[in-house]
């Protein structure tokens, strides 16, 4: 049996990457590939140049630059982060592909976490159950916009 080695593929895209691959990413790596990205998107009849610093799309963005933030702070690591079954790295509870059920209530109470310090009511696009080619929104709906730092 031959053993596995590691392959480097090439960048798809700048989402939820930063310069160090192998670190998680902060709220600031956050903004910063929302800001290479760079979609086309639209609000109100006008286009938006840059969703990261989109005055519409702040609380959303602030509270989901939490979550990355949360999983890099001691206290909330272990809720925050999963070891990913394929790869055996530690990653973000709420980029992490569900294997157990444990998982999907780990990822449940890291919602949980954000809304309480947020204000905010989040629906993943990963734990949604939907019918085979319905797509799939990513809906965030604020009532606060708060963050702690």
């Amino acid at each position: 049996m031959t053993p596995l080695r590691s392959i480097h593929l090439p960048k798809l895209n700048a989402m939820n990457t930063t310069d160090n691959p192998s670190s998680l990413m902060s709220a600031q790596d956050y903004r910063d590939s929302l800001r290479r990205y760079k979609p086309r998107v639209f609000v109100d009849g006008r286009q938006v140049d840059s969703v990261a610093d989109e005055r519409a799309f702040q609380p959303g963005i602030n509270a989901v630059g939490l979550t990355y933030d949360f999983a890099l702070q001691t206290r909330y690591a272990p809720l925050m982060t999963a070891v990913q079954h394929t790869s055996g790295r530690t990653v973000n509870r709420l980029s992490h592909l569900n294997t157990s059920s444990g998982d999907l209530l780990n990822k449940l109470e890291a919602v949980r976490l954000i809304c309480q310090e947020t204000g905010c009511a989040q629906r993943y696009p990963t734990t949604r159950a939907a019918p085979p080619n319905t797509p799939t929104v990513f809906t965030t709906t604020c009532t606060a916009s708060r963050t702690r730092t």
